[in-house]
């Protein structure tokens, strides 16, 4: 008995694990893949922003949600994208546990969410995805909009600002 209790949770765990790989390839292919940004280029990211309360901050592949809950520790109300369904339930418990009033989660593909209300828009992506989500931003986003990109810049839009490896455009 004790054999067969041992196979199944030998199977759970591993459909488990092909699951969470599944997600891994699936958000390394429609984006990038999940890499955590440091604290301190968190920090850049929501300091170059400029965020203003009341404003309207969304990630883009938000991960565990670090951008997320810093751009609402800043005053803006605060969302994060995100395909992978561990880490988006990982954020979301995050951010009830935490009390968090004005940081939202969804569970989509960043290619058919709509920017257009956002104030401010956060990244961390690929190199080879900036030209398809630089023609994206610049037409659904509202003028005036900022995009702050960790590492990767896009092919033709030059960014107002620069802190190291962070770069600020406006749209």
């Amino acid at each position: 008995m004790t054999h067969i209790v041992l196979l199944v949770v030998l199977f759970g765990i591993n459909a488990l694990l092909l699951l969470l790989a599944v997600y891994i390839l699936l958000g390394s292919w429609s984006g990038a893949p999940f890499v955590p940004t440091t604290k301190k280029n968190i920090e850049r990211m929501i300091a170059l922003a400029a965020i203003h309360p009341g404003e309207i901050c969304m990630d883009l592949g938000s991960g565990g949600g670090g951008i997320v809950f810093a751009a609402a520790n800043a005053g803006a109300e605060s969302i994060g994208i995100e395909i992978n369904p561990f880490l988006y339930w990982w954020s979301s418990a995050r951010a009830k546990f935490g009390r968090y009033t004005r940081v939202f989660f969804f569970r989509k593909n960043l290619w058919t969410v709509d920017v257009s209300h956002v104030d401010v828009l956060t990244i961390f992506f690929i190199s080879n995805k900036m030209p398809r989500l630089q023609e994206k931003l610049r037409k659904e986003m509202k003028p005036g909009a900022r995009v702050v990109s960790h590492v990767f810049t896009f092919p033709d839009w030059p960014y107002e600002k620069k802190d190291g490896t962070v770069y600020i455009y406006r749209v």
